[in-house]
């Protein structure tokens, strides 16, 4: 314990007086569950490139709230995927997303941001610098919290007694997964999982997908010190997707597995509850803390 005290001690105090505008959040969101399209025939008419970000309909108010800050784009629907899509297509707009996330990636994915940088520049005269990956410590900016809301799950698990289990057990778990490989340019997503896992002391594993063949990374934080240093972060970066509720109930039954009080009655009770609201079984949406989501263009 007094070796978790001191990390949490050392978290603590690392997050003071650090950037907190939220640049980095949209960076993970992007590198996450976004990509930019760039017209490869130069024979046909040409188009603008397209900033993307998708988000499942239940998200939509997430949406609306990143078009309004970025004030530029429109929102796309996907309806027969239960999808909707954050569009930026004018050369103002993506000059905006660019002065937002331009070092503030962590990720082959930009390979893709660079293309669009050599467009603007080409086509419009930006004279904008490609600067590099962002290489900092994660705990100084919100770049892991848009991760998470685009890659990130929060579970909790619960082995009843009458599931002929041995005992009864409570857990916790926070899970990233992200492919192994960007196609484009064939890096590795190594080096990034690999710093998550570091980060919130976890084992960064790889699973095959059977139907697939597919390969993936997968990492999962569920011991204490894990559970009370993602608590800690994303108390100080916030989440601002539909997760955030997920993650403030699944806090909840976290903060009791870190005291070791998950086994009292009343405990039990409140893990029954949580589990039947959180995730798919969520019914009810409370968006007020979208409010607090802004972005400094400075």
């Amino acid at each position: 314990m007094a070796k978790t005290k001191d990390l949490l001690e050392k978290f603590y105090y690392s997050t003071l007086n650090v950037n907190k505008d939220n640049k980095g959040y949209l960076a993970g969101l992007y590198e996450g569950d976004g990509h930019i399209w760039i017209q490869n025939n130069i024979e046909k008419k040409k188009h603008n490139p397209r900033f993307c970000i998708t988000f499942g309909m239940k998200n939509e108010p997430m949406a609306k709230k990143l078009l309004e800050i970025i004030d530029s784009g429109f929102i796309r629907y996907k309806l027969q995927d239960n999808a909707c899509v954050l569009t930026i297509s004018s050369v103002i707009g993506l000059k905006k997303v660019i002065s937002l996330i331009n070092g503030k990636l962590k990720t082959p994915k930009i390979d893709q941001v660079y293309k669009l940088i050599d467009w603007l520049n080409t086509n419009h005269n930006a004279n904008i610098v490609k600067l590099p990956l962002n290489k900092g410590d994660l705990h100084k900016d919100g770049w892991l919290s848009g991760f998470i809301d685009s890659d990130g799950s929060f579970s909790v698990q619960y082995t009843k007694l009458e599931n002929n289990a041995k005992k009864r057990k409570i857990s916790c778990r926070l899970r990233i997964e992200q492919r192994m490989i960007y196609p484009i340019t064939k890096e590795s997503y190594f080096d990034v999982l690999t710093d998550i896992s570091n980060f919130i002391l976890c084992n960064l594993t790889i699973r095959n997908q059977k139907s697939t063949g597919n390969k993936y990374y997968t990492l999962s934080g569920s011991s204490k010190i894990s559970l009370s240093l993602i608590i800690n972060y994303l108390e100080n970066y916030p989440l601002y997707t539909s997760k955030y509720l997920d993650y403030k109930d699944w806090k909840s039954i976290a903060e009791l597995v870190i005291d070791s009080k998950q086994y009292a009655e009343e405990s039990i009770n409140k893990t029954n509850l949580i589990k039947s609201r959180m995730n798919r079984q969520r019914t009810f949406y409370d968006w007020n803390h979208l409010h607090n989501l802004t972005i400094n263009y400075l």
